[in-house]
């Protein structure tokens, strides 16, 4: 009796949280907002498959995409970057229940990282493993130039390029400099990372912007303090390389300049800083990996660098958190990458950051990913 009550409990207090979408509607696979979820088994396989708001999977929408795989949403369609040992993109449509429509290689080895469509006709792929972005045609899928980098590399000759973002018209691209002739598991980084501005009309590269810290893991677009800007998290040294050198930096895309100091630094968050997602101007979350592998997530406030409040926390024996997506209506996501239950947790930030989900929610592999795809 006292497990169907906590059942029941759990239920009412869920549906309260969160008003449920039509799910005819959802398990067609259109015109509802949902979460699209890369797992992966950690070897052969991985999977695409999406979650609405309030939790409920549609067993009806099973991609398999490569074990090591990221997603964008561009357009109305979702990019699989498949990386790694596949090298290609994996063009998903919604509108057809998220069947593959197009699949393309990169060229073997070239370990792709992002994709960044500008036109119908025009598409910018980064390279990893590469010293040129691959320049393709989205909707044929097939290359039609490349970019040269060389010149922002380090002594080993290839720049680790990663994430791309598109605003007014201007491609801004992270360059990690890593540097590969280490022979440590995890590469460190050289002296300094960039921020590559290139103008996609002419494939020309305008500025670069040195970063104040190093290896620029997560870079997303937002608006703060009254401007766009880029926010980036740069580790430096991380993982087996541990140190206390890193933050979470903003570059205002009005005045081309980064804002002095970090929104939240490694000094503060006391590991280091993998991803983060913001609310507004004084409410941020960051993954944070301290140098026992264990995993906070915290709360900060970008206006101040201050940490509010760590909201979950992770033994390194139990796991390890990939993917945070905040949706528009305030729900935290997390990728639980548990090693015995892996799933999605999800957060309430308008309610005190209340957890809504009592256990991972189950989507058979460890997330590594997760993206937001809105209605059209």
């Amino acid at each position: 009796m006292k497990k169907i009550y906590c059942i029941l409990l759990f239920t009412l207090i869920f549906c309260r949280d969160i008003q449920r979408p039509n799910i005819f509607t959802f398990f067609l696979g259109v015109h509802t907002d949902v979460i699209g979820i890369v797992s992966s088994d950690l070897g052969p396989s991985g999977r695409f498959n999406i979650m609405t708001e309030n939790g409920i999977s549609n067993p009806s929408v099973y991609v398999n995409i490569h074990s090591d795989a990221v997603a964008r949403y561009q357009d109305g369609k979702v990019y699989i970057i498949n990386r790694l040992n596949r090298d290609n993109i994996q063009v998903l449509d919604p509108f057809l229940s998220y069947a593959t429509t197009l699949e393309f290689s990169v060229g073997a080895g070239s370990n792709p990282h992002d994709f960044l469509k500008i036109s119908e006709s025009k598409a910018y792929v980064s390279l990893y493993n590469k010293s040129y972005i691959l320049i393709v045609n989205p909707t044929l899928g097939v290359i039609i130039g490349q970019i040269d980098l060389s010149l922002y590399a380090d002594s080993d000759g290839i720049p680790e390029m990663s994430n791309m973002i598109l605003h007014e018209n201007k491609v801004y691209l992270a360059i990690q400099r890593l540097n590969r002739n280490d022979t440590q598991y995890i590469l460190p980084p050289t002296d300094y990372s960039l921020i590559l501005e290139i103008d996609p009309s002419n494939d020309q590269i305008i500025a670069n912007y040195k970063l104040q810290s190093t290896n620029p893991s997560t870079m997303k677009k937002m608006e703060l303090f009254g401007d766009f800007h880029l926010v980036i998290a740069t580790p430096a040294y991380l993982g087996f390389n541990f140190r206390i050198d890193g933050g979470i930096e903003a570059f205002n895309l009005r005045t081309k300049t980064f804002r002095s100091g970090f929104l939240y630094s490694e000094q503060i968050a006391s590991g280091d800083i993998l991803d983060f997602v913001i609310k507004n101007d004084t409410i941020g979350y960051a993954n944070v990996m301290r140098q026992d592998f264990s995993v906070s997530i915290q709360k900060f406030n970008p206006s101040n660098g201050e940490k509010v409040s760590e909201i979950a926390f992770y033994p390194a024996q139990y796991g390890y958190v990939a993917g945070m997506l905040l949706t528009p209506k305030g729900y935290l996501f997390l990728g639980d990458a548990s090693f015995s239950k892996p799933g999605i947790m999800i957060y309430n930030t308008n309610r005190e950051d209340t957890k809504i989900t009592a256990f991972p929610i189950d989507i058979g592999l460890r997330p590594t990913n997760l993206i937001y795809i809105p209605s059209r």
